[in-house]
């Protein structure tokens, strides 16, 4: 070292400016595209992508449950505009036999025990094989963190690596309709059933801005007419519920937007007939909402109440 000349002072973060320290330990940016399952209803978040994208958002990284899986894992493997539009093909194109080829004499077996499944899966594995651009999780352009449920603890797993295709398969086993899968010492089926929107699991990975790509459901605005329009009712307001309780219990730790669902019939999540008019809906309501000036986006995303209780007396009642 020269004579007369100091070395220079090893920098201690406490000795800092309070502004200077506060950037220093600022995360970077890091964004999350969390996309829900349900099944056919899946098409929405494909016009949801398509807003993004051409809005100039794109994700850092990608979580995914069962239907919400897929569309994630092949944004991973191309991550833009002409990447959804073939997405949107895809989905264009799928009917239920795709991926509900019902069988009576499957059925039959399941009903009575001989299988734990009512629909096997290889037509669901022959799409995947088709389409998913990689073969392992690690190998996607973009990060892509697949959601599944252990069957005998009833937890979520976190799949970010190994064969892409079992991961989605095991993401998207709907328990008594399609069979588990077994990845390593687990057997796994839907996400869904531990988490259908792993916001939780995005702010885990490092995201600092969380896009939600929920698929809503209009059965909460339809008349229940019979048992199972009751059941499906049912559902949707239990996952509706654990969305916004998520959305209040991360806002202090990610930026969340929870994008707007579609108005629309009822469409059952075994119907991919409407997949275009889903497509197209989504489309506009992303665009309309991504269109509105920062101060009026911040206001339309005002925390909502999340469980609303009756007066004690109707309670009893």
């Amino acid at each position: 070292m020269l004579r007369g000349t100091r070395a220079p002072r090893p920098t201690n973060l406490l000795n800092m400016r309070p502004e200077l320290r506060q950037e220093s330990q600022t995360p970077p940016r890091r964004v999350a595209f969390v996309l829900s399952g349900g099944g056919s209803l899946g098409a929405i978040q494909v016009g949801m992508l398509q807003a993004l994208l051409e809005e100039g958002i794109k994700p850092d990284l990608l979580v995914g449950t069962s239907a919400g899986a897929v569309n994630a894992a092949w944004v991973a493997g191309l991550p833009h505009c002409d990447g959804v539009k073939d997405l949107a093909g895809i989905w264009c194109g799928l009917r239920r036999q795709d991926i509900f080829p019902l069988s009576p004499w499957a059925g039959a077996r399941g009903l009575i025990g001989r299988t734990n499944h009512m629909i096997p899966n290889e037509g669901l594995r022959a799409l995947l094989d088709r389409h998913i651009p990689y073969q392992r999780l690690e190998d996607a352009e973009v990060p892509i963190h697949i959601v599944a449920t252990d069957l005998k603890t009833g937890h979520a797993v976190i799949l970010s690596s190994g064969p892409a295709v079992p991961a989605l398969l095991a993401s998207t086993a709907i328990p008594g309709v399609f069979p588990p899968v077994t990845i390593g010492r687990r057997e796994l089926v839907d996400g869904g059933v531990a988490d259908m929107t792993p916001i939780a699991a995005a702010i885990a990975q490092g995201a600092t801005h969380v896009y939600v790509l929920p698929i809503g459901y209009s059965w909460l605005r339809q008349e229940r007419t019979n048992a199972i329009g009751m059941a499906m009712q049912a559902l949707a307001r239990v996952v509706e519920q654990r969305l916004h309780v998520e959305v209040a219990a991360f806002g202090h730790s990610a930026d969340i937007r929870l994008l707007p669902t579609i108005d629309g019939p009822a469409v059952s999540p075994a119907d991919f007939s409407r997949s275009p008019e889903l497509i197209s809906r989504a489309y506009r309501a992303t665009k309309r909402y991504l269109s509105k000036p920062p101060a009026e986006l911040k206001e339309s995303e005002a925390p909502r109440r999340v469980v609303e209780l009756a007066p004690l007396s109707a309670q009893v009642a």
